[in-house]
């Protein structure tokens, strides 16, 4: 328990004394005690001081410097002044006594037959008292959490010996307030009102930390006050250790156990980093020695999957999510920073990478390969449609890419999506279906392609010629004359012979896509006709021109 001025009255020698006035500071913790013997005293306190006079120093001073006496004790946060008059000092002089409610700076009077020792004495035996409560606290305390590090019981069992040592529900955050444990439920949600920094107290932690007043709308519709202590773990990452004052409010005490669990915890992270920093060692090497076929045996290598709890057989895909031309879009300065350590260049776009991609897809197996992610991806083909899977990555990756724009709107995403491997020892070729389907995606699609191996056709025929002169002569002469009709409407001619042709030359489903009436479609393949002299109904002619509109896509966006 803190030692408060208003327990000064439940000693003996302060059955004499009185409270003259500034009774709103009778809460203020008592730290010291000491006489004053200068006029200056108040440039030679810490804070938190008793301090016993005559006010013999003062008796020169001006009623403003009396007050501006008064003024700077409070400034210093003195806990009280206990004044002995009529031997030097009659009366209390009114004007300090008004400051003194002012600025909520308790003056006590005592007679002037009390000696100073008989109020230094029991009050040094009340802090002696404290100090060695204080000590033996931080013994016990240090030594549970302690304890609790040695035996690998994790943060949950920290937080709940630190909920029962502060009698207050606890919660640990990371770095983006999104909770990791917590001892009660309902305490998780909150919605903070307003934050009180510097801290409303005087008690110094080696960790930074303030108040807040929040709601908590899973509990009830009251205001409560919450201390977030900031904990730093590794690489400057630092987690938020949340304590409620549901049950009471927090003390000099609770402090000593919440700086002792904020120790553990940072350990027990840095621990839980060291290990997982060496499982990702060994998951890395494994995923790359999967996708890259240096498997000696199926058996070890379910074996080496069986220790980290993966499954291998599993039917997988691979999927690449590959970060585009960040680094291009970057100031010099800025591409210098990223390449600092320890972060490297790009890493902290990788991380949210990374973090949104086991958001969504929790417990998948991820590798994270300087600007690309590779995933093997679970698939479960169902028999009804044995192409839902494909459309699940699809949907996810797309919700992937939405997330990461909000996060960071400079973000490019292209995605990459391999055939699946019914055996670990496939896994190579869908790893080289995905990344041709990253290059060709980009090439098609463009910055955010989300294309699959399957999807791509004819392009994956197209994109070995290197040469942009032999592959334009697999383009009809029927549809270079189109492309050469140097008019204005060209491109909707173009676009409309497509759209036509994607649709095995319907002409209402053309329409209803370009937005037009049916007519003007009938018009423009007519007019295509009077340009080219295509031959709708002959299939051979149909599939070169659909061949060359394929050509015309990958040049331009190649050139783009």
């Amino acid at each position: 328990m803190e030692f408060k001025v208003k327990d000064l009255f439940h000693l003996k020698p302060f059955n004499q004394a009185t409270l003259i006035s500034g009774k709103g500071g009778i809460e203020q913790s008592i730290k010291g005690v000491t006489i004053i013997e200068a006029p200056d005293i108040a440039d030679w306190i810490s804070g938190g001081e008793l301090l016993l006079s005559s006010l013999y120093p003062m008796r020169s001073f001006n009623e403003t410097e009396q007050v501006n006496f008064i003024k700077q004790l409070a400034k210093k946060e003195v806990s009280a002044l206990i004044i002995k008059t009529e031997r030097f000092v009659k009366n209390i002089p009114e004007c300090m006594v008004r400051a003194s409610e002012q600025y909520h700076l308790p003056i006590i009077q005592i007679p002037k037959d009390l000696p100073y020792i008989e109020i230094m004495y029991p009050v040094m035996q009340k802090l002696f008292s404290q100090q060695e409560t204080a000590l033996k606290y931080f013994r016990e305390a240090h030594d549970r959490f302690i304890i609790h590090s040695l035996a690998n019981e994790g943060a949950d069992k920290i937080i709940a010996t630190l909920s029962e040592l502060v009698g207050n529900p606890v919660a640990v955050y990371d770095r983006n307030f999104r909770c990791m444990s917590a001892t009660n439920p309902h305490i998780v949600h909150f919605y903070t009102l307003y934050q009180e920094e510097p801290p409303k107290d005087n008690t110094k932690t080696k960790f930074d930390y303030y108040h807040q007043k929040v709601i908590l709308p899973e509990l009830s519709d009251d205001i409560y006050d919450q201390v977030v202590m900031q904990v730093e773990t590794i690489q400057q990452i630092k987690i938020h250790l949340v304590i409620t004052e549901v049950g009471k409010p927090l003390t000099s005490l609770d402090f000593i156990a919440i700086e002792n669990a904020a120790t553990a915890l940072s350990l027990e992270l840095v621990k839980q980093y060291a290990v997982a920093e060496a499982e990702r060692k060994f998951e890395k090497d494994l995923i790359d020695d999967l996708i890259m076929g240096k498997i000696d045996s199926l058996q070890t290598a379910y074996q080496r999957a069986n220790l980290i709890g993966w499954d291998l057989q599993k039917s997988y895909a691979v999927v690449l999510f590959h970060l585009g031309d960040f680094v291009q879009r970057l100031s010099l300065q800025q591409q210098e920073e990223a390449q600092q350590p320890p972060y490297g260049l790009n890493n902290w776009q990788n991380n949210l990478l990374y973090e949104t991609i086991q958001q969504f897809i929790p417990n998948t197996i991820i590798r994270n390969r300087s600007d690309e992610m590779i995933v093997l991806w679970n698939v479960e083909e169902d028999k009804n449609n044995h192409l839902q899977w494909l459309q699940d990555i699809k949907n996810i990756a797309k919700n992937i890419q939405i997330t990461m724009k909000k996060q960071d709107p400079t973000t490019s995403i292209q995605v990459g999506i391999g055939n699946p491997a019914p055996f670990i020892l496939e896994l190579p070729k869908s790893y080289k279906e995905a990344q041709d389907a990253l290059q060709l995606g980009q090439i098609i699609q463009g910055d955010s392609s989300i294309v699959a191996f399957s999807d791509l056709g004819i392009f994956r025929l197209l994109c070995q010629f290197e040469n942009q002169e032999e592959l334009n002569r697999f383009i009809p002469p029927s549809l270079q004359k189109l492309v050469d009709y140097n008019q204005p409407n060209r491109d909707d001619l173009l676009l409309t012979l497509q759209t036509f042709l994607n649709h095995h030359q319907n002409t209402t489903k053309t329409a209803q896509e370009l937005f037009v009436h049916y007519k003007t479609v009938i018009y423009r393949i007519e007019r295509i006709k009077e340009i080219t002299g295509m031959d709708f109904d002959d299939s051979e002619e149909m599939l070169s021109v659909q061949v060359g509109l394929k050509i015309l896509i990958l040049v331009q966006n190649q050139e783009e």
